[in-house]
């Protein structure tokens, strides 16, 4: 997902369907949805010669090239062969940023490979590897062979190709200024320089990074700036707070465990300098509110697919071999907790450092 942040706010686009009249006529709704979710952006057309007036006369591309791929009848070639690479480099397509192949089968998958672009987007079959940046299971063969469920309709895969794409990059490029409910949050003490919010509790202990970590880390922030720490968590997590509070300055750091609803934890974290937190709902909370938000990530979940997705993320992981282990008892772990171990107080300052929180315009760290 940071690869698809870094492409600015408008990126360009190169559509990619060169198969035959009846499949370019079931995508355009689909090109239709891009169109939507990136208006500033340059759409270009790679298609069949034959569809190149066609595609033109729709209006919704900028520029359309033509390449002749697909045999007008019978099946597509097993694999590219060199010829047709040679034949694609020779079109010196100008770079795009993001390319989407609209065709659900990967037979002309190399083709994406070979094109300039620097984030690419498709259907993977199931058991091949492909270079995907970002993609969807193909729904046709998969579904036929399991016997149990039938398949989407063409159209609406590829619209599901196309909002997948639109709703990855409207996380990580927006920055919404209250996109869930705010409570109205609870009287705070004016800090200088505004405050940090530390949520160091989870529903699993798996996923909890060492109390003497989270202490150091308040020390630091307190230590080196006029940041306050707000300490969040449930009534069960109030006794963690308060252990990380112990001797702290009474007068620059707030436990609020156990004293909000999940609507004035959102006013809290909208409020926030930055957002420290676990695999836990704080984390995806101040993300989904564009916070700069520092996740601390155990070998518990996927990690692609869960890690909390924002414009102004960090996610530190051990990326353990185990992972992911899907323990619900931390006893259950053989390898000594290590993917929450091994993350450091130094890590974390490099991750806040990462997302640009600073003291007197100096870096954290």
């Amino acid at each position: 997902m940071s690869r698809l942040a870094a492409l600015g706010p408008a990126p360009s686009l190169l559509v990619v369907k060169l198969d035959h009249a009846g499949d370019f006529v079931t995508a355009l709704p689909a090109v239709q949805r891009l169109r939507e979710a990136f208006p500033a952006s340059r759409l270009t057309l790679l298609c069949a010669p034959f569809m190149r007036d066609f595609a033109a006369a729709t209006g919704l591309f900028d520029a359309v090239h033509g390449f002749d791929y697909y045999p007008a009848r019978g099946h597509p070639p097993a694999s590219v062969p060199d010829a047709a690479l040679a034949a694609l480099a020779a079109l010196d397509l100008p770079p795009a940023d993001i390319a989407i192949d609209l065709r659900h089968a990967d037979d002309a998958r190399a083709l994406l490979a070979a094109l300039p672009v620097r984030f690419r987007v498709g259907f993977a079959g199931l058991g091949t590897r492909h270079d995907l940046d970002l993609a969807l299971p193909e729904m046709e063969a998969s579904a036929r062979a399991s016997g149990l469920l039938a398949p989407l309709p063409a159209g609406v895969r590829l619209c599901a190709l196309a909002e997948v794409l639109a709703s990855a990059f409207r996380a990580v490029q927006a920055d919404p200024a209250a996109p869930i409910p705010l409570g109205a949050p609870p009287a705070l003490p004016d800090f200088p320089d505004g405050y940090v919010v530390l949520a160091p509790g989870a529903r699993l202990a798996i996923k909890l990074w060492p109390l003497e970590n989270w202490r150091a880390l308040a020390e630091r922030l307190l230590g080196e700036s006029d940041l306050g720490l707000v300490l969040t968590g449930t009534a069960e997590e109030e006794p963690l707070c308060t252990a990380i509070a112990a001797g702290l300055p009474a007068g620059r750091v707030v436990n609020l465990a156990g004293r909000q609803d999940l609507a004035g934890l959102a006013a809290v974290i909208h409020g926030a300098r930055a957002v420290v937190a676990l695999d836990s709902a704080p984390a995806h909370m101040a993300a989904a509110l564009g916070r700069p938000t520092l996740c601390l990530f155990s070998g518990l979940a996927d990690i692609q697919s869960w890690a909390p997705a924002g414009p102004r993320v960090a996610v530190l992981s051990a990326h353990a071999s185990c992972a992911p282990c899907l323990l619900s008892d931390l006893a259950d772990c053989a390898h000594g907790h290590g993917c929450m171990t091994r993350l450091t107080l130094d890590h974390a300052l490099d991750g806040l450092a990462a997302l640009g929180l600073e003291f007197a315009g100096v870096p954290l760290h």
